[in-house]
């Protein structure tokens, strides 16, 4: 996959985390890529925010992670398109961890040791798994 396919992934997983988001009645203010760690800032309607780093994977391997901003009011959004990027029949698997829980999550990338990871096979049937619910919680 070249450099370019792998920021549309990324990019695609912040949209469509928002738009979920926004379907849920939350307000959400995409970052960009300004803030590094905070990928989407996301308003309740009772006015609590909380922050999310969404990172997209096109198939079913790794998502590299080194957390850096942990807090009860920040999330991971972890998105894997499972192989199917361009078909659009296809909804994306979506994981909200909270920060707080991701340091039980990670481990050593196999291929690559200096890289710490999440990986597919180790929150496909678990309680992340399109868990919207534990945002504000």
């Amino acid at each position: 996959m070249d450099r370019k396919y792998g920021q549309n992934t990324n990019l695609s997983a912040e949209f469509f985390v928002a738009s979920q988001l926004y379907r849920l009645g939350y307000t959400v203010t995409i970052t960009l890529g300004h803030t590094k760690e905070i990928d989407l800032i996301v308003a309740h309607p009772d006015g609590n925010i909380i922050t999310i780093d969404v990172k997209g994977l096109k198939n079913r391997t790794n998502w590299p992670l080194k957390p850096k901003l942990t807090s009860k009011t920040h999330y991971f959004a972890l998105v894997v398109y499972n192989n199917k990027f361009q078909d659009l029949s296809n909804a994306p698997e979506v994981f909200i961890i909270p920060s707080l829980d991701i340091d039980k999550l990670l481990q050593k990338w196999t291929a690559r040791p200096d890289v710490t990871c999440v990986a597919y096979r180790d929150v496909k049937n678990s309680e992340y798994k399109d868990a919207w619910h534990l945002l504000f919680k």
